[in-house]
């Protein structure tokens, strides 16, 4: 078996970490793997660190063409993770995320585990979970090359002054119209994210279904809805101001009022890698202090 290809991409990281990310490249070194780095990233470690690793190549915009991955390293939180996903898009590598910070549902391979994590990867000791992802089309294409997102698409208005107004339907069936701050579209992976802090349920990753939450709805009888991910949605946005934010994960793009934005779900999926049984519960019950009951 020839040797392993690794791709790391990362944005910052606390002084803390330092000395972990030290080790993880020097067991990376060990276990004779080859690694490219995101440029922005390798810059940025060298600057913080003053510890220049040996690695086989640095990218910018995109991964390389010529080399065929085996994993992408996420190193950072969930925030990094969805940006680490752009440059996978439908490659199919499998990423791990590695968090260098507080746990997190995507970055959940903590300092402690690292060594283990290279370990398993080496003797391939995981699983991989298929990550739905949503694709974004409009008739104005506002969102460039990248019309894909792992976990939410949502509409927003500008300023605190005036509510927008969004007409959804699925499948052609016309579902509602929301007088609102805004609305999400997400993916099971996303119902951890901004939907749940928008009174969204918690919905499995491996759930084959999409999640549609108002931000704020003026109408409080109107509810979170989950509909089956075959279905394809279909919003039109109107706003007094004439222009919204709409935002695909972390990336935020003002547009006019549109009359259509289809959303359905991508014909690739993110393949994500599991090290350890149980992950998603036990970060649920620790990220969200579920079990924090003198019952238990």
């Amino acid at each position: 078996m020839g040797k392993m290809n690794i791709a790391i991409h990362g944005r910052n990281f606390g002084s803390s970490f330092s000395g972990m990310l030290i080790q993880l490249f020097e067991l990376l070194k060990q276990h004779d793997m080859d690694v490219y780095v995101n440029e922005k990233f390798y810059g940025f470690m060298v600057e913080k660190t003053m510890f220049r690793p040996e690695v086989k190549g640095l990218y910018s915009d995109r991964l390389p063409d010529d080399v065929k991955f085996d994993f992408m390293l996420s190193i950072g939180g969930d925030g990094t993770f969805l940006e680490s996903a752009t440059f996978v898009g439908s490659s199919g590598i499998p990423m791990l995320g590695i968090n260098t910070g507080r746990l997190g549902f995507l970055a959940y391979v903590n300092s402690q585990n690292i060594i283990k994590a290279i370990e398993q990867l080496e003797n391939h000791e995981y699983t991989i979970e298929k990550r739905m992802l949503l694709e974004v089309s409009a008739e104005t294409p506002f969102y460039g090359d990248i019309n894909f997102c792992l976990n939410d698409f949502s509409i927003l208005k500008k300023s605190r002054l005036s509510m927008i107004k969004i007409k959804v339907s699925a499948d052609d069936n016309y579902i509602n119209t929301y007088w609102s701050d805004g609305l999400i579209v997400s993916t099971p992976t996303g119902s951890t994210a901004y939907s749940l802090s928008c009174g969204g349920p918690i919905i499995t990753s491996q759930s084959d279904v999409m999640l549609i939450t108002p931000i704020a709805n003026h109408n409080l009888t109107v509810r979170p809805l989950v509909i089956s991910a075959d279905s394809e949605i279909k919003i039109s946005v109107d706003s007094n101001e004439g222009s919204v934010l709409a935002s695909l994960d972390y990336k935020s793009y003002p547009i006019k009022n549109l009359k259509q934005i289809t959303i359905r779900k991508a014909n690739f999926y993110i393949n994500f890698v599991n090290l350890f049984k149980n992950t998603y519960f036990c970060t649920l019950r620790e990220k969200l202090m579920w079990g924090v009951d003198l019952r238990n």
